[in-house]
């Protein structure tokens, strides 16, 4: 399928389960096959900023992890014909290494791509920057699963 692209997020809640306050992809800038590059907004007035870390508000790892998967589920939706009904859930994390610290206000560019399919099962390699700088890199695996 061909998509127009940028894609925003009502064109992405359309396609991916998550809503506010968890859907962490804003935009759709690039995709192919096995690739996909999104945007996420980190907004300054997120709650997690007031306590994580008060005097110097960052953006949780955790929360980095949760952008490179959404991006993930959303590349298998979008290119790999998942059906209506199924969506993709995390199986392992295999790898987060955190080069830099991200900030309230920052946009994060997340680059996914499917390193190997073996149905349910797919492994994907992520990689996250701030303004052309490597901030973390992810390496999981979801599976497609059903809703029940």
């Amino acid at each position: 399928m061909t998509y127009k692209l940028p894609m925003g997020q009502d064109q992405i809640q359309q396609y991916l389960p998550h809503r506010d306050p968890m859907l962490f992809v804003d935009r759709v800038t690039k995709l192919s096959d096995n690739q996909i590059q999104i945007e996420s907004n980190l907004d300054p007035e997120a709650r997690y900023f007031k306590g994580h870390f008060p005097h110097m508000p960052i953006q949780p790892g955790v929360l980095i992890i949760e952008t490179v998967a959404q991006a993930g589920a959303l590349l298998v939706k979008l290119s790999h014909d998942l059906s209506d009904g199924m969506f993709m859930g995390f199986s392992a994390v295999d790898s987060a290494k955190f080069k830099k610290p991200v900030y309230p206000g920052e946009t994060l560019i997340v680059d996914v791509e499917i390193v190997r399919k073996r149905l349910p099962f797919y492994k994907f390699s992520g990689r996250v920057s701030v303004k052309d700088k490597l901030v973390a890199t992810v390496d999981f695996t979801a599976a497609e699963m059903t809703f029940e």
